[in-house]
């Protein structure tokens, strides 16, 4: 089943992809939606097909990807409801660096939390603080209101991929290198997310093709992150 939900996750991801405008609608968060849903049950079942997976590994993974259909929702949401549009993006911010931290949870539990992994992980943390309070200079980004949980949100997205690689380094299987790749595709796609978001040029808010690479770096990371638990 985990196979039928990756495809049709897939499918309605190019749907979506292919109507997707910087103009959002109703109908386009519906479909959104949907394909979070595919890559919810891609893991539930990636999990339960597979014997080898830790309950703890598939709970918090799943819980992750809930919190990122969450997500999902509601940071389309504030195109449709634009009086209430600062609490929709810090309350989409707040649920995917929720999901991660369950993410990388799941990894802490099945491998373990060494000396390497601790000391990757902080060097992450802090090129995170860095890199996010840096960006707005170099690549011409005005997080305004919304610099506080931009960098606690880049910290922690930056401390799930270093840990992710460390685990993939320190502990190469088939389910940690694929996981690794589903996070720096993440980082990729939350790299693009925030020139349409935050950009001093207008014109970025609106690039047809930002959004399109934007959405499917995003899904392939989430797919990929639930698929990897068969792997395991």
């Amino acid at each position: 089943m985990q196979y039928f939900f990756l495809s049709l996750g897939v499918i309605v991801a190019i749907i979506f992809n292919s109507i997707r405008k910087p103009q959002v609608t109703l109908n386009m968060v519906i479909i959104k939606g949907f394909t979070s849903l595919c890559f919810i049950f891609t893991a539930l079942f990636s999990f339960v097909g597979n014997p080898d997976c830790p309950g703890y590994l598939g709970a918090l993974t799943v819980t992750g990807a809930c919190f990122g259909l969450i997500g999902d929702i509601v940071l389309d949401l504030k195109y449709l409801y634009k009086a209430d549009a600062d609490k929709y993006l810090n309350t989409g911010f707040i649920s995917f660096l929720i999901g991660h931290l369950f993410y990388s949870a799941g990894l802490i539990y099945t491998y373990g939390f060494n000396i390497y992994v601790f000391g990757f992980t902080a060097l992450c943390v802090a090129f995170g603080i860095l890199f996010a309070l840096g960006a707005e200079k170099v690549l011409k980004l005005n997080y305004g209101k919304f610099k506080l949980i931009t960098v606690l949100y880049t910290t922690v997205l930056n401390s799930a991929f270093g840990m992710a690689f460390a685990y993939a380094v320190v502990k190469p299987c088939a389910h940690t290198i694929v996981y690794t790749v589903g996070m720096f595709l993440f980082f990729v796609s939350d790299g693009i997310l925030s020139r349409t978001y935050f950009s001093v040029n207008e014109k970025d808010h609106n690039s047809r093709l930002a959004v399109v690479l934007n959405h499917s770096t995003y899904f392939a990371a989430q797919f990929l992150i639930a698929i990897s638990l068969i792997l395991i």
